[in-house]
C-alpha cells in the first residue's frame, strides 16, 4: 500500500477529519503520512501525519480496526489542542 501525499505542509485538522469521513470501511485503510516526516522532540508526533513513533513503525503490521483507531486520533494532535 502506497502512502497519501498531500501538497501542504500542514494538512490541518479539517483535513484530517474529512479523510477519516471519506474513509470506505470495505477497503484497507491508507496511511496518514504526508511525506514531511519529523518527529517533534516535545510531543513525540510526527509533525506531518501526527502518529508517534511505535504507531508509525507498526503501521503495517495493524489490522485496519486499529489503523483506523489511529487515524480517530489524530484531529486531537493538532498543534494548539
Amino acid at each position: 500500500m502506497s502512502d497519501v501525499a498531500f501538497d501542504s505542509p500542514d494538512p490541518g485538522t479539517a483535513s484530517f477529519e474529512s479523510r477519516i469521513a471519506a474513509m470506505d470501511m470495505g477497503q484497507p485503510v491508507p496511511s496518514p503520512c504526508i511525506n514531511i516526516c519529523r518527529i517533534d522532540a516535545a510531543s513525540g508526533l510526527c509533525l506531518g501525519c501526527r502518529r508517534m513513533l511505535d504507531e508509525i513503525a507498526a503501521w503495517g503490521r495493524l489490522d485496519d480496526a486499529a489503523k483506523h483507531a489511529i487515524w480517530l486520533r489524530l484531529p486531537a494532535r493538532a498543534p494548539g489542542r
